[in-house]
């Protein structure tokens, strides 16, 4: 059994021996091993290692030399002079120590005095390990792990003045500048607007620095709502937020907008206002603290107008048109069944607009900044017909339609086989109405036919006898190319002797009888829209409508020719490539003869007709590229392109590149072309 006297002779033995392997290992040398005797005074003291270093501040710092036991002053570089020194050994080999003050002393040279005033001084620095020590915080009392915002926190430890910075959970680091204390045991800081609950992380801002984080959270209170007033409100109306410790918010979070603190109309911690962005709808309101944290404050219905009045009703489209009500200087749009609007003035009782022209009977309806939307039931007026001049008449006659509002009529359509249309007038105001009955027609009444695409019905007012003159009800197609087939179908052609399209007469028949001519578009016949002629046997003229003579597409494969050699005309289908195995020059100086087209910019056009997906490129014949024509997906058969001036211009020859006659180089990649066309 160990006895406690040997126990305390067995620690000193270990405790010396620890102090040798200390001295022989951690101890920092002055002269690299070898004795240096600084002492002016002859006494043969020196010094030749000291340590630890680093010491630990409030530790003991050791010195081994000559004769040290004669020294009588130790001086640390910041510190007091230390006299008070022990002396472990004395003598040729002699050993001192002395304790290193908690504060106060800083990195540098020692200098060692002697009795007899000489100096001795260290060839290293000393250096110092400060061993930081977080042993807790507290707010206000010792044990207290919650605060307020604005509170004093209490840091306690060892070596804190050593840390530079505290970061509270989730916030940017409170710097020691602004603490309230700082020093070596202690930090008290204010608890910070954007601090939430959380642990505390302590460091020192170095550049990789070092952190300590405490064991404990610190519960930061929250702000309380206590009340929301008013719960309905109106854009622009100030809302009010009562609670505790409100300072912290940052934002009111609304349906549709957010309103930072910036924008407040005043903050403090009992209440907040703001005026209600006309962006909100109805919602949730919630707060947002500078922490980031939110918090529920209730929820908020935006008042919309009401009461709404739409006057004169009914209302003629093109005027204007007022609706009374509450509220509606919230009103920012305005639609109306089929058209939309545009608010003329706005008010808080009225807002005025123009009923627009395709407005049809139904509900406006009035939208608001925020989203919502509110509407008001209105009619229109109609036009109404009091009688027609004459109230019989044979198809092909002149009528007048008199009556109310008749301006608001876009074409009249009259009873036949099939229906007839008039939109061309011979005159027109709110009264009446001047037009020709279509030979074609035939029956009781009518149909006005509105701008806003709704329709009247009269029923009787003009009884219309079946016109014994040649008369044209259809044509079909009403637009073909030259040299093409049609049919007109109508009634007593049998009085027919020429048709004509514009000055073209038509001299190709395939078919003849009292009610169908089936004939060929002259060959001749330059594109354009026509007027359709039947003229009888005694020379009289009768309208037939209009009639359009569509650009024929002329197939220009022939003046296709190899891109190496001009003599060789390309083969078709032809897989186009980028290299002069598929890429080719269209001539303008062969048959069909490019230059003799009659084109116009931006309507005439070129077509490629092509299977399989990749692109087109058409240069002018000095390579310039004018466009990349590309069907990637595969899906188009025909690629087109409208032709600009500067493409005429190669066609015609107005621009050449001086030698070769090419209109245009083709080349590209994934496409087979099978023909090209050009559309004047």
């Amino acid at each position: 059994m160990i006895t406690d006297t040997a126990m305390k002779k067995r620690l000193s033995n270990i405790l010396a021996l620890f102090m040798m392997v200390l001295a022989g290992l951690s101890l920092t040398s002055c002269n690299d091993g070898e004795d240096l005797n600084t002492d002016q005074y002859g006494n043969d003291i020196a010094l030749n290692s000291f340590g630890p270093s680093p010491v630990l501040r409030g530790g003991t710092l050791f010195f081994y030399g000559s004769n040290l036991d004669q020294i009588s002053e130790v001086r640390l570089p910041g510190a007091d002079p230390i006299t008070s020194i022990s002396v472990l050994a004395s003598g040729a080999h002699s050993q001192i120590s002395i304790q290193v003050p908690a504060e106060k002393c800083d990195t540098g040279i020692v200098t060692l005095i002697t009795a007899k005033g000489g100096t001795i001084k260290t060839l290293t620095p000393v250096t110092y390990r400060e061993d930081i020590r977080v042993d807790g915080f507290f707010v206000g009392s010792e044990g207290n792990y919650v605060g307020n915002v604005g509170d004093v926190l209490t840091v306690k430890g060892d070596y804190l003045n050593l840390l530079h910075g505290i970061i509270f959970a989730e916030n940017d680091t409170v710097t020691e500048d602004a603490f309230v204390s700082h020093d070596r045991y202690t930090i008290q800081v204010i608890i910070p607007e954007g601090a939430r609950t959380g642990k505390l992380t302590l460091t020192d801002l170095a550049a990789s620095p070092a952190e300590i984080r405490t064991d404990s959270v610190l519960m930061v209170n929250l702000p309380t709502v206590a009340s929301l007033s008013p719960e309905t409100a109106k854009a622009g109306q100030t809302i009010t937020i009562g609670g505790t410790a409100l300072t912290q918010i940052a934002s009111v979070k609304l349906s549709g907008a957010t309103v930072a603190d910036s924008n407040f109309l005043s903050q403090t911690a009992q209440s907040l206002s703001f005026a209600l962005p006309e962006q909100v709808s109805d919602g949730e309101v919630t707060l947002v603290t500078k922490s980031g944290v939110s918090i529920s404050a209730g929820s908020i219905t935006t008042v919309v107008p009401t009461d709404l009045k739409a006057a004169p009703s009914p209302v003629k489209n093109g005027n204007e048109i007022t609706i009374s009500g509450k509220d509606l200087d919230l009103v920012t749009g305005i639609a109306f069944p089929n058209a939309s609007g545009v608010l003329k003035s706005v008010s808080g009782t009225k807002i005025v607009a123009v009923v627009p022209e395709q407005a049809q009977d139904g509900d406006i309806s009035l939208t608001l900044a925020n989203g919502k939307s509110v509407t008001v039931a209105y009619t229109l007026v109609k036009p109404s017909v009091t009688g027609c001049t004459p109230a019989s008449l044979m198809a092909g006659s002149t009528v007048i339609i008199r009556g109310t509002d008749l301006d608001l009529v876009s074409s009249v359509t009259f009873p036949g086989e099939s229906a007839q249309s008039v939109s061309e007038f011979s005159a027109q105001n709110a009264s009446a109405i001047g037009l020709t009955v279509p030979s074609a027609a035939v029956g009781t009444g009518f149909t006005l036919n509105l701008r806003n695409g709704t329709s009247v019905t009269i029923e009787s007012g003009l009884t219309i006898q079946a016109a014994t003159d040649p008369s044209v009800g259809a044509i079909n197609p009403s637009g073909a190319t030259a040299g093409s087939t049609i049919t007109i179908s109508g009634k007593n052609f049998d009085g027919v002797e020429n048709v004509y399209i514009g000055t073209y007469k038509v001299i190709k028949y395939s078919a003849r009888t009292s009610t169908e001519i089936v004939c060929q578009v002259p060959a001749s016949a330059a594109a354009g829209t026509y007027n359709l002629t039947l003229v009888g046997f005694d020379g009289t003229r009768y309208d037939g409508g209009k009639f359009e003579v569509i650009p024929a597409e002329i197939n220009i494969l022939a003046c296709c020719v190899n891109q190496g050699d001009r003599s060789v005309v390309m083969n078709f289908p032809l897989p186009i490539t980028w290299d002069d195995s598929g890429r080719f020059r269209i001539q303008n100086n062969v048959t069909p003869s490019l230059k003799d087209m009659k084109l116009i910019a931006g309507q005439s056009k070129m077509s490629f007709y092509k299977s399989g997906s990749g692109q087109i490129q058409v240069n002018d014949g000095n390579w310039t590229a004018f466009t990349t024509l590309a069907d990637w997906n595969g899906t188009e058969s025909v690629l087109e392109m409208v032709l600009t001036q500067d493409m005429i211009d190669w066609i015609t020859g107005a621009k050449n590149d001086g030698w070769s006659n090419s209109a245009f180089i083709i080349q590209g990649n994934g496409v087979t072309i099978s023909k090209i066309t050009i559309t004047p």
